[in-house]
């Protein structure tokens, strides 16, 4: 009598399991949730962005800017920023995870026109690099100069989306066959979030990427500034008439 209260019993179970499934495979898929664009004009567009705007090349000299572009990291974009910060002032955009191609482009772009001041700048970014970028950096041969390439974070292993010739982007500090990217890991360590690792911070994208500027990129000169407007007279001679 057991065994047939047992057997009946599996089977019941076996069935329930079975409805269960069914109904999880036959469930729609929720929609995703649509966020509007960013205006990355807006400081609330950004995660990160120095408190005061960073020296322009014509100021001080060459300088590198770390643009973090990261989306669904283990860690608060703010712990990032603060270990990359060593290599330089860190702008963090927000960006939306369906629309990273679009979000990193706009912001670039947002960083390049407003911010940049002729300054060398890197990518930190845990998602490889889009296509929807690369527009923007070779958009001016001066900003691809001082592009100085890729840091790979969260073990990303691949610095450019499907499609992207690396030679298309990376400066010509690096030879063919070359890609302009370099892991970087990142740690807690007594309390901070800093880079670990042994060796120059960002391998061959941050070592010696001053000195080759300094010998090879052209710098951003000064603004003139508004210039006031002059009245133009016609100079005519005695006598003269039109």
């Amino acid at each position: 009598m057991n065994k047939f209260v047992l057997i009946g019993g599996g089977a019941l179970l076996l069935a329930a399991g079975g409805v269960a499934a069914w109904m999880l495979l036959s469930a729609p898929e929720p929609e995703p949730v649509h966020l509007d664009p960013y205006d990355y004009s807006q400081a609330e567009s950004w995660d990160v962005k120095p408190a005061e705007q960073p020296p322009a090349v014509w100021e001080t000299g060459w300088a590198i800017d770390v643009i973090q572009l990261t989306t669904h990291t283990r860690r608060a974009p703010e712990d990032i920023a603060e270990a990359l910060d060593i290599i330089g002032p860190v702008y963090a955009p927000k960006l939306r995870g369906p629309n990273f191609a679009e979000d990193a482009a706009a912001a670039l772009q947002e960083y390049l026109e407003i911010n940049n001041n002729g300054r060398a700048f890197v990518i930190a970014s845990n998602q490889p690099l889009p296509a929807s970028t690369v527009p923007v950096i070779n958009a001016d041969p001066m900003v691809r100069a001082r592009f100085g390439g890729v840091l790979l974070l969260d073990g990303q292993e691949t610095a450019f989306a499907p499609g992207v010739n690396p030679a298309s982007v990376c400066s010509d500090r690096f030879g063919a066959g070359e890609v302009c990217a370099a892991p970087v890991e990142i740690k807690r360590t007594d309390g901070e979030w800093a880079v670990a690792g042994e060796g120059p911070i960002g391998g061959p994208v941050i070592d010696g990427f001053a000195d080759w500027l300094d010998g090879s990129a052209p710098k951003l000169a000064e603004p003139l500034g508004d210039l006031e407007e002059v009245e133009i007279i016609d100079i005519r001679r005695p006598g003269q008439t039109d």
